[in-house]
């Protein structure tokens, strides 16, 4: 029965993981472009949006999570450093990407260090969280949809259900 339920669980999983890391997305892993400044178009034509370090900052490689659109697809780049210098990381190289095609008008894709958004599970933050859902702003929370780690051990984003989730929300 057990071996059931987690087959069932498995195959109503299986749509969001393969809408946010679609066969178009996987290209761009592997990528390698100079550090930039947001709102700049990298060489690949991909708009860079910003991103935060996650992890240790002071590690070689230093990792981080990027924001980035291709005309109405939104994607998170999980990124490691490939060379620093006395002004900070001068390049970066993608690991692993999420895809976000057809965002709603309504839905918010955030990802580790927004300052607007905070998550915890069972009293504690949830380290290098990125995902999507809705802004309450009345209720000052915001109720995530779909929730992903970055795991710098396998370098992948890994889903994390969003049961036990509770997020805050303040504006910035």
């Amino acid at each position: 029965m057990k071996r059931i339920a987690i087959i069932i669980l498995a195959l109503i999983s299986m749509p969001a993981l393969l809408a946010a890391q679609s066969a178009d997305a996987t290209r761009y892993i592997g990528y390698t472009y100079k550090g930039v400044i947001p709102n700049l178009t990298l060489p690949n034509g991909v708009k860079h949006l910003g991103g935060g370090l996650i992890g240790d900052i002071e590690a070689d490689p230093v990792y981080g999570i990027s924001q980035v659109e291709l005309g109405k697809t939104k994607m998170l780049w999980l990124e490691a450093s490939t060379g620093k210098d006395a002004s900070g990381v001068t390049g970066w190289k993608v690991l692993d990407v999420l895809s976000f095609p057809a965002l709603g008008k309504a839905d918010y894709l955030f990802f580790a260090g927004d300052p607007a958004i905070n998550c915890q599970r069972g009293g504690s933050d949830i380290p290098n969280l990125a995902g999507t859902g809705r802004i309450i702003r009345s209720q000052g929370i915001f109720r995530p949809s779909k929730l992903w780690v970055a795991n710098l051990s396998t370098k992948k984003f890994e889903p994390l259900a969003t049961t036990g989730v509770k997020c805050e929300y303040s504006e910035p």
